[in-house]
């Protein structure tokens, strides 16, 4: 079963070592045309596998401990966490999308009725909790991707935004007034916020790799692609006016606007998502795409075409992109065994890093890396999508963690001669020649 699903995937399984990422060169195409882009820090190019946690920011130390340690353990560089926690009015008379607004008490904004504005929580069930994992991820030399807000009711976001201006029209996030400021001044808030552990602010923490606008951000089916891309240009500039310092994505899912296709519903962009366009926009900094094979019912052959068209597509703009969610499910029994689902897991993570690496890719992140609960056990795999800590999935990724880091084409012929004034902020530098040793054209 396990080789007739490679054979669907169509890749083919690569060594490890760099001469075989050569070997397997694709000829020269539009794939590998235009500049190049890479991330840097420190004065070095960086290449890196990544991972993603949602509950880091309001779960207990050990656990907060537990997951960046093995983070740092198998070799990842950059975690991606929630920079928000919304609820409705602590009185009960704003109500709140997700639950009681809260995950284990802790929340970040509210509403205040009377004031007609959100209130910001910066204390101990508050942003205190986000942070201790900032410091605890820069003691551990990890980066952290921080995003703003959620598509989704999970944590609040958008959802929550418009209940507290007494609507609901999901797209109306986008284009009210009263809403698009409420989000700029949690943005202000939290770049301004100084670390009670570190006593930075934010703006100032080199241990923030990007702000994303938000996770997975869409209009309503029907929402024109306009709609949020005017919002994204409008929030990025925004954001750059705050913090020069660091990175900003959108964090979109990387859809396309191709309408005529016949490919996959993800190139028709009927959810307002227009991936190059947003990609384009010019104060974000690095494209994003996630991937779900089995979630978005695309078929095992999709992925690696969806890979290249946006790889492509960073080529084209001078940028790079992070492939930065994706994963396949596992079904596990009442003590968290795994009892299907592994070995397709773990060919099509070892496929698409494969290709991301060969193709020239800077990075990919991991959904979800778990660890123990407040009680030792196991962190329940909820979604499916869970890698613990010396399992099957962990070992392969910390494999590819150290192939990203040593070997990966996008870096080896990123590396330059002189790094003249090296910053600990990452940034991203272009340069003019090809993951493959090739000489990009100046026209």
């Amino acid at each position: 079963m396990l080789e007739r699903w490679r054979a669907r995937l169509g890749f083919a399984v690569c060594c490890s070592s760099v001469s075989c990422a050569s070997a397997a060169r694709p000829p020269r195409s539009a794939l590998d045309a235009g500049p190049m882009a890479s991330f840097e820090v420190d004065g070095a190019p960086l290449c890196f596998v990544g991972a993603n946690n949602y509950y880091l920011t309001y779960k207990p130390k050990q656990m907060v401990d537990g997951v960046l340690e093995t983070a740092h353990a198998m070799g990842v560089k950059v975690v991606r966490l929630w920079g928000f926690i919304d609820r409705g009015s602590l009185d009960g008379s704003v109500p709140s999308v997700d639950g009681d607004g809260t995950k284990d008490g802790h929340y970040f904004q509210a509403w205040d009725p009377a004031q007609h504005h959100a209130v910001y929580n910066d204390g101990p069930n508050g942003l205190q909790s986000l942070d201790y994992a900032l410091a605890k991820a820069s003691s551990l030399q990890l980066k952290v991707v921080l995003v703003l807000t959620n598509n989704w009711r999970e944590f609040g976001g958008m959802d929550q935004y418009l209940t507290w201006y007494g609507m609901s029209a999901h797209q109306d996030f986008y284009t009210d007034l009263a809403v698009k400021q409420a989000y700029k001044d949690w943005v202000s808030h939290l770049t301004s916020h100084v670390n009670v552990i570190t006593q930075r602010a934010y703006r100032d923490d080199p241990t923030i790799f990007a702000w994303e606008l938000g996770n997975e951000p869409r209009g309503a089916p029907g929402t024109p692609s306009s709609v949020v891309n005017d919002w994204a240009g409008e929030m990025s500039s925004y954001l750059k006016s705050l913090d020069s310092q660091h990175l900003v994505a959108v964090g979109d899912e990387g859809f396309f606007e191709q309408p005529g296709s016949s490919a996959h519903w993800t190139y028709h962009a009927n959810n307002g998502v227009d991936h190059t366009a947003l990609s384009a926009l010019p104060n974000i900094d690095y494209g994003t795409f996630h991937m779900y094979p089995d979630t978005w019912g695309t078929g095992f052959s999709w992925p690696e075409r969806w890979i290249d068209d946006h790889l492509r597509v960073a080529r084209a703009l001078g940028k790079p992109t992070v492939l930065e969610e994706y994963g396949l499910k596992v079904m596990r029994d009442e003590l968290g065994r795994v009892t299907d689902g592994l070995d397709a897991r773990l060919a099509g993570y070892k496929a698409w890093n494969e290709r991301i690496l060969a193709r020239g890719g800077s990075a990919a992140m991991f959904w979800l890396l778990a660890g123990k609960d407040e009680n030792g056990g196991a962190y329940p795999d909820y979604d499916h999508f869970g890698v613990y800590r010396g399992d099957q999935t962990s070992d392969l990724l910390r494999g590819f963690a150290q192939r990203f880091v040593t070997s990966a084409p996008a870096c080896l012929n990123a590396a330059p001669k002189v790094a003249p004034n090296p910053s600990p902020f990452v940034h991203v530098v272009k340069r003019r020649t090809s993951a493959f040793g090739w000489r990009a054209s100046d026209g």
